[in-house]
């Protein structure tokens, strides 16, 4: 076994557990789950036997495995940039309305229409009222 096998297959495994390690992160389904520990496996076993990606790329017709695992990266990077950019998109929908929310409960303050809404002052404590009082 070849020296640089060793960090390569280390680092497959570590990316592979810092995924599942992170908790917070929901939006991760089981699918994009499944789909980690494929490649990762697939990583662990081109990394450990070369021979196998050129064996893969023979049966799908590509001429070279490394042509076949530049393919696999290119569709990877393009669905992960997919994902990305619609993560974006609705966090900045979720950030316009909360600034409209925000710029309409303003705009209520300073009108002074509604006393639950009338300014507040900084330097006074205000009181909140209980619903019913």
């Amino acid at each position: 076994m070849q020296w640089v096998k060793v960090p390569l297959i280390l680092f497959a495994v570590l990316a592979l557990v810092a995924l599942f390690r992170n908790r917070q992160r929901v939006e991760l389904r089981a699918g994009s789950r499944i789909l980690a520990i494929v490649l990762a496996a697939a990583a662990i076993a081109s990394i450990a036997d070369p021979g196998i990606m050129q064996r893969a790329a023979e049966l799908l017709g590509v001429g070279r495995g490394t042509d076949l695992l530049l393919y696999i990266l290119v569709v990877v990077f393009t669905l992960t940039s997919l994902g990305l950019y619609f993560r974006i998109r609705e966090s900045d929908q979720r950030v316009r309305k909360l600034a409209r929310a925000l710029a309409i409960e303003r705009a209520l303050r300073e009108e002074g229409d509604d006393p639950e809404l009338a300014p507040v002052d900084s330097t006074e404590p205000r009181r909140v009222q209980p619903p019913g009082e």
